[in-house]
């Protein structure tokens, strides 16, 4: 009865939602009336905080238009995307949203501005943590995928027109609305193989992002990320964008740890998956059915990169990626240089006093938030540590109150930071945040060696 309540709240809010959306799918000006523009747009997608957001269109036109008639204030745009899937029957449902328009301009290709005429124009676009974000979250799936559909209605404000190269005006505008999320410029995963897959002696496939370093004839750490619940699948890009895992083949991590490879795998279910029927949220401290998969495409992408320092390998993740740390570390203590479990959940109940033993020497850091209500750290990160320290292991912690906005940008509306889900403490690990007395977790990280 109480799912069946459930199911129905779900039904309904879904529904109001929809009822309430503006209407993003009108029928748009007449291609073919002299006074309208047509065009397509590709959008610019950038991860964040808390995922990722569509921050740019790029505009291409079938006339050229002069530069100075460009201005944020000329453009409308509303958003209309899948937000919320996974309910029983295939049910989904779409809405549309307003997106502000926060600077307008002619550009290139790349959709930097130009001087004089173009026919592409920029439209930046206002986002936040709520805001424009091309992930749907799967209520019953529990996983992130790419919005389907996934569109932009652009028109121009009431009244507002564009000036043309010879003159004219431009009216209106009839831009294809449906936006290829597949072929979406993303600076941050430049230079990011995407394509990697990898079967296992059992015949189990991970797909997997990899990055490296500039080949200076020198050997370079490797670190491993492993994602989240909500990150699984076998596109690698929402493995990437759904946590900010860009940050680390960005220029200051990479710095740090003097150029390193990047290595993060991706399981189409879920790490913590413990039998063949696919039981993972009752994990009760037992070791995953891809762990072997995953060792041996470790062990794999070591050997075909010659200059990875196979006495420097870290690994690390967040929730179901931090209880896959453990997973990995327990079962071969040797191997790693180092860890670092986020808001992991591997129940401290599973973990024998031999394993601990094991690992006792292995340098861990440890990381989550106080009000962590979707793993308590009471039955995972608080007993395994104590445990650590009592056998003698120089274990590193950071525990903070809650996760919350650091950059002064985002806000409640009592002012106060913007309040994430207790269970973010990644977003501190990415954002170099985490210390331990006068100690960072980056530094420490890159001057470990086996």
């Amino acid at each position: 009865m109480k799912r069946y309540r459930f199911f129905t709240f779900l039904l309904v809010a879904a529904l109001l939602l929809s009822l309430t959306a503006c209407g993003g799918n009108e029928e748009g000006p007449d291609p073919n009336s002299p006074d309208v523009a047509s065009g397509t747009q590709t959008v610019v997608v950038e991860g964040f905080d808390w995922g990722p957001a569509v921050t740019k269109t790029v505009i291409t036109l079938n006339r050229t238009v002069e530069a100075d008639s460009v201005k944020a204030e000329n453009f409308t745009v509303i958003e209309h995307k899948e937000n919320l899937k996974g309910l029983p029957f295939g049910i989904h449902f779409t809405g549309d949203s307003d997106r502000t328009v926060t600077a307008a301009y002619v550009c290139n290709e790349q959709g930097n501005p130009v001087e004089g005429a173009s026919n592409m124009i920029a439209l930046e676009l206002a986002y936040a943590p709520s805001v424009g974000s091309p992930f749907c979250y799967g209520l019953m799936t529990s996983k992130n995928t790419i919005c389907e559909p996934y569109e932009l209605k652009i028109s121009l404000a009431e009244g507002c027109s564009l000036t043309d190269a010879d003159g004219s005006a431009i009216t209106g505008l009839a831009v294809t609305q449906t936006i290829n999320l597949s072929a979406a410029h993303m600076p941050q995963l430049e230079g990011v193989n995407l394509s990697g897959t990898f079967t296992g002696e059992d015949d189990r496939v991970l797909t997997y992002a990899s990055y490296a370093p500039a080949d200076d004839g020198e050997k370079h750490p490797l670190v491993i990320w492993l994602h989240g619940a909500g990150e699984g699948g076998t596109n690698p890009v929402v493995a990437l964008l759904g946590n900010e895992v860009s940050v680390l083949f960005g220029e200051e991590f990479q710095s740090v740890m003097g150029g390193a490879y990047v290595l993060a795998p991706q399981t189409p279910e879920f790490w913590m998956v413990y039998n063949e029927k696919g039981d993972w949220q009752d994990n009760p401290g037992t070791s995953s059915v891809y762990l072997a998969t995953l060792m041996e495409l470790i062990e794999g992408y070591v050997a075909e990169n010659q200059n990875i320092d196979p006495d420097r390998i870290y690994v690390g993740g967040c929730s179901n990626g931090g209880y896959m740390t453990m997973d990995l570390i327990l079962n071969n203590p040797e191997y790693f240089a180092a860890a670092f479990p986020i808001c992991e959940s591997y129940q401290d109940a599973g973990i024998t006093d031999q394993q601990l033993e094991s690992i006792k020497d292995l340098p861990i850091w440890f990381v989550y938030a106080e009000n962590d209500e979707t793993v308590d750290p009471q039955k995972h990160e608080i007993p395994t540590i104590d445990r650590l320290k009592s056998i003698g292991s120089d274990v590193r912690v950071s525990v903070f109150e809650d996760v919350h906005d650091t950059s002064e940008t985002y806000t409640e509306e009592d002012g106060n930071p913007y309040q994430y889900n207790g269970h973010w403490s990644w977003i501190y690990f990415f954002n170099n945040e985490c210390e331990d007395g006068d100690v960072n977790m980056w530094q420490w990280l890159s001057e470990q060696s086996k």
